[in-house]
């Protein structure tokens, strides 16, 4: 059993296994938060066998600023950074089910986590990107979450930015039809 599609941006990721994928985006949860909050599209569960599972917070772009252009490049890792924190937060709220709305639709496996033991990773997935541009976007928004990183402990290396094609490798987004990967 899979969840369906999320299309993103032009992107069409999943469908993942059911449970294993919180939109939290579209959630009830958010919805009841109001406005001025910014949020990532989707929390997502994996886990493999003899590690802890990882929450990757997903959000994707279509496009982003070069990183010379200043401040737009700095007003849109700012926002970059606040999407995935609040999705970050506001899922961890949801597993404590400190929102009321929560307890319907949180999938199970998220709140059956071991929170002390859970990791993170904070993912970025640019529509259209070469590879080669994505190394500054990385390093800027490593240097945006660093607070957020110690303060919750979080592994040395949570931020990840993809294209859609190293997306495609790592299995969040479909593979292109009739595509190999």
């Amino acid at each position: 059993m899979t969840t369906q599609p999320i299309v993103e941006s032009g992107m069409t990721f999943g469908p993942y296994p059911e449970g294993y994928c919180f939109y939290i985006e579209k959630s009830k949860t958010y919805k009841n938060i109001g406005e001025g909050v910014r949020i990532a599209e989707f929390l997502l569960l994996r886990a493999e066998s003899g590690r802890p599972p990882v929450i990757w917070v997903v959000e994707a772009k279509s496009s982003t600023p070069r990183h010379v252009t200043q401040p737009d490049f700095d007003g849109f890792i700012a926002e970059i950074r606040d999407k995935l924190v609040n999705a970050f937060s506001l899922g961890l709220a949801s597993c404590l089910k400190r929102h009321p709305a929560a307890s319907e639709e949180l999938p199970e496996p998220f709140g059956a986590l071991d929170l002390s033991k859970v990791g993170v990773r904070f993912v970025l997935v640019i529509n259209g990107h070469q590879e080669g541009w994505l190394p500054p976007i990385k390093d800027a928004l490593e240097k945006s979450l660093r607070a957020a990183v110690k303060t919750w402990a979080l592994s040395p290396t949570p931020v990840v930015v993809f294209n859609e094609a190293l997306a495609r490798q790592y299995g969040l987004i479909l593979p292109v039809t009739g595509a190999t990967v």
